[in-house]
């Protein structure tokens, strides 16, 4: 798949080799340490492999866990998952590495302190970087949007999250006249941002002298916006980067607004999708991870069942529903209880609100940290959902949405999940408006599906397990 981030690249390349420094001033640390300066070089040449290895396992899992993504995803809790799953990922690797070569191929002190140091010095660093550094005015990405209109609104509060770093900064919406006469909608300033017109043969000279590195297409014809596609193209090999609307709302917010795709978008997101190359690969890391789960998870299975039993004795423990899955295919999902028996005898399928009347105390807390949804472990082993993919929705429900919400049927090309892209960033929905919110969500996630994503995805899921909540962007 083209890349579309190359004003970003530079940024993700500076945070990876700032990571290779602390890694060598963290292993020169643990040498020292150890053995010091009269050993260094020796210990340092007799184990280079061991070195090798152990820089590029970080490298890797750091990367796979999109540590190095400049875009939406800071959080400190996110940093810290990282930085441990690197960590791990690196021991595993030599553990591994030094049973097959029948050798320890970096002493067990040396690597010890050196990991110790290179936390510490990448934490620190990375800290700085994404709180100061990357607000800072020296990596700030000024950006003119070309559009003065609501979507050139909405892509500037996007554009200016306090999540999306490095900093975004718009300078000017340009409105975009098709001729001489043709008199300005606006002028003047919207929200603090200058307010300029242009027509498309001065367009090239206006965006130059506004000093920018990022213009977002914001118009809403498109017909206009075809007439200055030469002058874009121009600046792109000016190194000033172009991105389309849709393309910019998929870099900085992880979601493909559905009003701005068609059917020929959809069937190029198809031909770029990774999951028919790694379905086979995504089961065998399900199967393998739900039936470890399976085994760890069953004490705290147990405990939630006692609980669920003592508070409403005459009340099963599980609940089960019918499902919407992989093709559109019918199947029965399990979770722990988390409404009164019966609670839609009388309405039939509804959604369910924040604050409904229908949950149980007990339900209310499984809800809130997802520990109700521990039985579908079985759902994902039995091959009808997989650890991650859109969530199944109830055939009432689907049959509603596809009738209201377009292209929301497309979620069931892919298998659904136990957590997904959606979960994570807009966790749960209770109206039309959210469904399309998180089929937003879902449809970026099939275009983008890689065995990488869903790693972060997983981890980020940690959060919620964790504290109930996952903040959305």
């Amino acid at each position: 798949m083209p890349s579309v981030r190359s004003h970003t690249a530079a940024h993700s390349a500076w945070l990876g080799l700032m990571d290779l420094a602390c890694l060598a001033v963290g292993s020169i640390i643990g040498v020292l340490v150890r053995f010091g300066p009269d050993e260094m070089t020796e210990y340092v040449f007799r184990h280079v492999d061991g070195w090798l290895l152990l820089f590029a396992s970080v490298l890797l899992a750091n990367y796979l866990a999109g540590s190095y993504k400049v875009q939406y995803t800071f959080s400190r809790f996110n940093l810290l998952v990282t930085w441990l799953f690197s960590i791990v990922f690196a021991l595993l690797i030599l553990s591994m590495t030094s049973y097959a070569w029948f050798r320890i191929i970096l002493g067990r002190g040396v690597l010890f302190i050196s990991l110790a140091a290179y936390s510490a010095l990448s934490l620190f660093l990375k800290l700085a970087v994404y709180r100061n550094l990357f607000r800072s005015e020296i990596f700030l990405c000024r950006t003119v949007i070309l559009g003065v209109g609501e979507r050139a609104g909405r892509l500037r509060k996007m554009l200016e999250n306090a999540y999306v770093l490095p900093a975004h900064k718009v300078v000017a919406y340009v409105q975009v006249v098709r001729g001489p006469d043709q008199k300005p909608a606006h002028d003047g300033l919207r929200d603090g941002v200058a307010l300029l017109e242009s027509h498309p043969d001065e367009l090239l000279g206006l965006i130059r002298s506004l000093d920018v590195s990022l213009v977002v297409v914001g118009l809403d014809e498109h017909a206009l916006a075809k007439k200055i596609y030469p002058q874009l193209r121009r600046l792109r090999f000016e190194n000033v980067e172009v991105l389309s609307g849709l393309t910019a709302a998929e870099l900085y917010s992880g979601r493909t607004p559905v009003d701005l795709i068609d059917e020929e978008y959809l069937m190029q997101a198809t031909l770029e999708s990774g999951f028919p190359a790694i379905r086979q690969l995504k089961r065998t890391v399900d199967i393998v991870v739900s039936l470890t789960a399976c085994v760890l998870c069953l004490p705290l299975a147990a405990l939630i069942a006692v609980l669920i039993k003592v508070s409403e004795p005459r009340s099963p423990v599980l609940y089960s529903q019918m499902r919407v899955g992989h093709f559109g295919r019918i199947f029965r999902i399990y979770k722990f209880r988390t409404m009164r028996e019966g609670a839609e005898d009388e309405t039939g399928p509804v959604w369910s609100a924040a604050d409904d009347a229908r949950i149980t105390r007990i339900g209310r807390f499984l809800r809130r940290f997802r520990l109700d949804e521990l039985p579908q472990f079985l759902n994902i082993l039995r091959g009808e959902m997989s650890l991650v993919g859109p969530r199944p929705e109830r055939p009432e429900l689907a049959a509603e949405l596809e009738q209201s919400i377009g292209f929301y049927s497309e979620r069931q090309n892919v298998v659904p999940g136990l957590t997904g892209w959606a979960q994570i960033q807009f966790p749960y929905g209770w109206s039309v408006e959210d469904a399309v919110r998180k089929l937003e969500y879902d449809l970026y996630y099939i275009k983008h599906l890689s065995l990488s994503l869903d790693l972060q995805i997983a981890l980020r899921s940690i959060r919620i397990v964790l504290f109930g909540k996952e903040r959305s962007v």
